[in-house]
């Protein structure tokens, strides 16, 4: 299955990207400082760790701006992850500590990857860089090191998940409908733009189009408590009906539609016609409820996207036309 391209991910890799980009170029600026101080002082070794910094994270720069951002931002941060992993191995070979870099590692891995495996991450790093300063510094410098780092590993630990689930929860709502909570009408766009980059041959998806029947009079006789409670119910009984992997989008306010992968137009009639029938024989307190279907096929071969979403919704009108609960096929129209 392909990664979903939907606005949260694009403007979190935009977000790295920037970030990263920002990063990039202080750490150039303050490489060339150190790298010019400690040639000054004459600590070659030194220097030349801040001169190796300062091709990795020039290539590191270049990588991002000629890379994608979804990809671009992993590439730098990647980098310059492997790069802390070699500087203690470097202080350790020229006998001097470099504790103090380890503390960018914490917050640069909760960038790169989910907050579990990032824990797992800083823990092992921490250990590894007070193994290399056993030869170089007194036990109680390596204590003070390792107390401090597990803090900062608490810290941001504790904040990467809070973000996580922040952010998961963001997504949900941003990504369903209020009401009903199966997914709203900018997924469902993002589906068919995402759709229309990937125009690969062979591609075909059907278009499944759902309004419930003579709603507008449910409203005006009942009130408008009970319409919404119809919509509920609508939407909870077509998704029992379908399969967990088919998603179920409200198109807008009494109409919902549906985007099948690898199917044919007979299979979204097929589909349609369960649905159909899932809604006839529910048990809506004493109110008669059906649904009218429009079904359309779309190939990558063929026109584009909206075309094929327009012939579904013709095919839907001409059900209701033809005298509503039933299900119209695009083709039989022609």
């Amino acid at each position: 299955m392909p990664i979903r391209r939907d606005s949260f991910t694009v403007l979190r890799a935009t977000m790295r990207w920037r970030v990263g980009l920002v990063l990039g170029v202080l750490v150039m600026v303050l490489m060339v400082a150190l790298g010019t101080l400690n040639t000054q002082l004459g600590l070659k070794d030194t220097a030349q760790l801040a001169w190796v910094v300062l091709a990795v994270s020039g290539i590191s720069v270049v990588g991002l701006l000629l890379s994608p951002r979804h990809l671009g931002g992993t590439i730098y941060f990647s980098a310059v992850a492997l790069l802390l992993i070699f500087v203690p191995a470097f202080g350790l070979y020229h006998g001097r500590p470099m504790q103090h870099w380890a503390y960018i590692f914490p917050p640069l891995l909760v960038f790169l990857i989910r907050s579990r495996p990032a824990l797992i991450g800083m823990v092992l790093y921490g250990i590894y860089v007070v193994f290399t300063l056993r030869p170089l510094i007194p036990t109680i410098d390596i204590v003070r090191f390792a107390s401090g780092y597990g803090l900062l590993v608490c810290f941001i630990y504790t904040y990467a998940l809070l973000e996580e689930r922040a952010a998961t929860m963001l997504r949900y709502y941003s990504d369903h409908d209020a009401l009903t909570n199966c997914f709203n009408r900018r997924t469902f766009n993002e589906a068919l733009e995402q759709l229309t980059r990937s125009r690969a041959n062979g591609k075909r998806r059907t278009f499944l189009l759902i309004d419930i029947d003579h709603f507008k009079a449910i409203n005006d006789q009942h009130g408008h408590l009970v319409g919404d409670r119809i919509i509920t119910q609508v939407a909870a009984e077509l998704v029992r009906a379908l399969h967990a992997d088919i998603p179920l989008y409200r198109y807008g306010g009494e109409e919902f539609a549906i985007i099948l992968e690898h199917a044919s137009e007979q299979e979204g009639v097929e589909l349609s016609e369960r649905l159909r029938l899932a809604i006839h024989e529910y048990d809506f307190q004493d109110l008669k409820v059906s649904i009218s279907i429009g079904v359309a096929e779309w190939r990558s071969t063929h026109a584009n996207v909206s075309a094929a979403l327009g012939h579904a919704d013709r095919a839907l009108y001409l059900a209701k036309n033809a005298g509503r609960n039933r299900v119209m096929a695009a083709s039989a129209l022609s």
